[in-house]
């Protein structure tokens, strides 16, 4: 109860503070997304990188999703390259295909559908669905296609790849290979980090969610379609295809985890990386209407 109050309260006051001084609050959700992503995302991926179990079948389970993800990510940069009309739309495409919501949303819906046993591997799913920190990819993508510029050169290349939660996991796999343990130094800010960061990231979904009038045409619902459709339905059809083709055994919970909606951590980088709102918005509010609905009729009759 204290949790979904915190949450809600939490959107609740980045809601009121676009709608009564959006000169200040687009800046501001700028500096606390710098403050998340350099600051307190490292915590939590230095902690699962140290603690990650590495039994064959949890590394293969994982190998199965990385390797999905990484397709179902592909095919959605191919296809926002086919359907958007701006290089901005492309990215936003790209976003809502590539990224899905397993935290704010798959956290409460996997606990409620498989319990804590599923929980558990869900925090895995989380952290390591493209074996990299999911945060450096997403946000690589929104600085590749934002604000109307590519980098140019190697190093503009680089500085977009190599970032701070993307180090950090270097450095806990590197002290992990060493043959040290740092859990007990990593377990407590982590716990700590987690708390935290759902208030935030629910005060930074308020100051980002675009507040103007809704008014899409069928051709800007026909090109969303494309990242709901590949993320609630071919993403899962491509896991299972891959345990069919390896024999893999793949846990259910990893199926719906990577059906979830897009995230909502997109919105949020539409709006820092100047991407546009409406059409994020639009997959985003959709996709989660979509499976949140199938979840309470899936759980009503099973």
């Amino acid at each position: 109860m204290l949790t979904a109050v915190l949450w809600g309260g939490a959107f609740a006051i980045g809601l009121a503070w676009q709608w009564r001084s959006p000169h200040t609050a687009s800046p501001w959700n700028k500096r606390i997304f710098n403050f998340y992503f350099h600051f307190l995302a490292p915590i939590v991926v230095l902690f699962a990188y140290t603690v990650v179990p590495a039994d064959r079948a949890t590394l293969l389970g994982l190998g199965a999703v990385v390797v999905a993800s990484y397709v179902v990510l592909g095919v959605g940069l191919l296809y926002a390259r086919a359907a958007a009309r701006d290089r901005g739309e492309q990215g936003a495409l790209a976003l809502g295909s590539g990224f899905t919501n397993t935290v704010t949303l798959g956290y409460p819906v996997v606990n409620a559908v498989f319990g804590p046993a599923g929980l558990a591997l869900q925090v895995l799913f989380a952290q390591f669905m493209y074996l990299i920190p999911i945060v450096s990819i997403s946000t690589t993508i929104a600085a590749h296609y934002g604000n109307g510029t590519r980098p140019r050169g190697w190093r503009g290349v680089l500085r977009q790849v190599v970032n701070v939660p993307l180090v950090f996991a270097g450095i806990a796999v590197a002290i992990r290979v060493a043959g040290f343990d740092i859990e007990h130094l990593v377990a407590r800010p982590a716990d700590w980090v987690v708390f935290a960061m759902g208030p935030i990231g629910f005060l930074e979904l308020g100051l980002a969610l675009p507040l103007d009038r809704v008014s899409h045409d069928i051709h800007d619902i026909w090109r969303a379609a494309g990242p709901i459709f590949l993320r609630l339905a071919i993403a899962p059809a491509i896991l299972f295809g891959i345990h069919l083709a390896t024999g893999i055994e793949i846990p259910t919970v990893y199926y719906l985890s990577i059906a979830m909606p897009a995230a909502f951590h997109t919105l949020i980088l539409a709006r820092v990386y100047g991407l546009p709102g409406p059409m994020m918005r639009l997959i985003v509010v959709i996709s989660s209407l979509i499976m949140i609905s199938a979840i309470f009729v899936g759980l009503s009759f099973f």
